[in-house]
């Protein structure tokens, strides 16, 4: 992706593979052939966040005119966020912590939300969620500069 800001601007075009860590072994879960669980986001800003944001206030503005005096209960913080995190995921492999099973169960919005909001998932919530509001997984790698040769001594120099 290219524009006049260069590496300044994330590239949000693709999604960022989250590989999940069990809290307990602070290793990555894998099923029983080594494949990593993972859960695949979009940036917190990409086209598809702007998306699901602009429904959202839609969505509000339609509440606050069909109620009585103009306002509304605020949604719950942690739902809300729940239901951006859901939006954003775009695809998953589950795999059961203990056993190494893989977990059939397709990856949609309503699926994710579910997991998500499931009590004690918790743990599982904060890695897409932190991961898709950090600019670095989306952010172009800095190319390294090559190592210079060692500058001889003034002793060598002088010899």
């Amino acid at each position: 992706m290219s524009n006049k800001f260069g590496s300044l601007v994330a590239d949000v075009s693709k999604a960022f593979r989250v590989e999940i860590v069990d809290p307990v072994t602070e290793e990555v879960i894998r099923d029983k052939a080594g494949n990593p669980m993972f859960i695949a986001i979009w940036a917190a800003d990409s086209a598809r966040a702007r998306d699901f944001g602009k429904a959202k206030r839609k969505e509000l503005a339609l509440r606050v005119k069909q109620s009585r005096n103009g306002k509304v209960e605020p949604d719950d913080a942690l739902e809300a966020n729940i239901a951006f995190c859901a939006a954003l995921t775009d695809g998953w492999y589950l795999v059961d912590r203990v056993t190494g099973e893989p977990i059939d169960v397709p990856c949609t919005p309503e699926n994710a939300a579910d997991l998500y909001s499931s009590l004690g998932a918790g743990w599982i919530f904060i890695q897409p969620w932190t991961e898709a509001n950090s600019a670095a997984n989306f952010l172009p790698k800095p190319s390294k500069p090559s190592v210079d040769t060692p500058k001889p001594s003034s002793e060598a120099e002088g010899a």
